[in-house]
């Protein structure tokens, strides 16, 4: 099963859906989107709530993500169900002609930002993948929508849409600037509930560390709870008022974030990403799936909602040591010795270059395509 199968079947699940629909007997949609989860790493210990919809619905064993290491490709084909090729969303970064305002006048913006991605969209006639998503197909046919989750692929099922009148986006932005807006109706409901209209931050969460401190101990639990409650207290509850179908998208953040994040293992490859903060994280997104669930069931809705569970790309522990790169045996104020920078691609490509008797004219090497494309970004 590849991950154009699985990407496809998401886009028919929502036809089916409507299909449904129209004939009296409409089904609800819940995609939930573990980022970075290798599927190997579920089971009933470390993620009860997904094995239990693996072991008891249909599981695709051999899928595979469009690009191995990048959120924002695998985000525009999930939200699409098309390739890379028609959406142009080859990585986390897009070079785009011109200076972006948001990201700082840069022309190969990072595209996991709210506010970069309506400028993008802008500049590119409206909709810079230039196809529509399972949403915008969902709410054309009268489905109540919304997208919860991480700052960028959420915005993704519905980014054209900015107004928060058509689908509701909660992420890292809700309540800030550049955040998409929320109805009044809406937030009324978070305050009725003491949820604050500002989301919060990663907090300890979102320390990196460097090549001499070690990064996070700590999963997103206090970001993703508050998305969770959103979801299950908040959105649920408003659809099944409505009385309409509904394709919901949840996307966690975790286990990636910990997962790049993560402080196990300073300068060592074990334990790596299967240590205690990185099997945290993906214990803390199956406690979000586990309470979207538990929402469903009281809400009365479980006999007519489907939920797919797809990861967007699975993750690996990766070692920066290396005999043969150039990059590695010069020196760096930041970088231990011996270890790859970052940018060691384009240092050994330089390197390489100066020594082969090369006469590609390097503007010719540089030439891009007149339609958007994106750039090298680190995942």
């Amino acid at each position: 099963m590849t991950f154009r199968s699985m990407s496809l079947l998401v886009a028919t699940i929502v036809a089916s859906t409507l299909g449904a629909a129209q004939a009296q007997t409409p089904h609800n949609l819940i995609l939930f989107v573990p980022d970075g989860l290798r599927s190997a790493q579920v089971s009933p210990a470390t993620a009860p709530a997904m094995a239990e919809v693996r072991d008891h619905g249909v599981n695709f064993a051999n899928s595979h993500s469009l690009f191995p290491t990048f959120t924002m490709p695998n985000s525009s084909g999930l939200s699409t169900g098309h390739l890379l090729g028609d959406t142009g969303a080859f990585s986390n970064t897009i070079f785009t002609g011109y200076p972006v305002g948001p990201a700082a006048n840069s022309s190969t913006p990072f595209i996991e930002n709210d506010a970069v991605l309506g400028d993008i969209d802008e500049h590119f006639g409206g909709n810079f993948v230039d196809e529509d998503t399972i949403l915008v197909a969902g709410r054309m046919r009268g489905f109540s929508t919304a997208a919860i989750g991480k700052l960028g692929p959420t915005l993704m099922f519905d980014h054209t849409a900015r107004s928060g009148e058509r689908t509701i986006i909660v992420d890292d932005s809700t309540g800030h600037p550049g955040g998409i807006p929320l109805l009044q109706a809406i937030k009324d409901a978070f305050a009725a509930l003491n949820l604050p209209l500002a989301a919060p931050s990663r907090g300890a969460n979102g320390k990196a560390g460097d090549a001499k401190t070690p990064g996070t101990t700590a999963a997103n639990v206090e970001q993703q709870k508050y998305f969770a409650d959103v979801a299950a207290k908040v959105v649920l509850p408003i659809f099944k008022a409505r009385n309409k179908p509904f394709v919901l998208v949840f996307w966690s953040r975790d286990p990636d974030g910990t997962q790049h994040n993560q402080g196990d293992s300073l300068l060592k490859v074990a334990p790596g990403i299967n240590g205690p903060t990185s099997l945290a994280a993906v214990r803390n997104a199956d406690d979000n799936l586990a309470q979207l669930r538990r929402a469903v069931d009281e809400l009365g809705l479980a006999a007519t909602t489907d939920i797919v569970i797809a990861a967007d790309h699975g993750f690996s522990t990766i070692s920066k040591e290396s005999k043969t790169s150039p990059a590695a045996q010069a020196k760096y104020a930041d970088v231990p010795e011996g270890l790859l920078p970052p940018g060691f691609v384009a240092i050994d490509l330089a390197k390489a270059r100066s020594r082969c008797r090369c006469t590609i004219p390097m503007t010719r090497m540089l030439q891009s395509p007149p339609a958007p494309i994106l750039s090298a970004a680190t995942a």
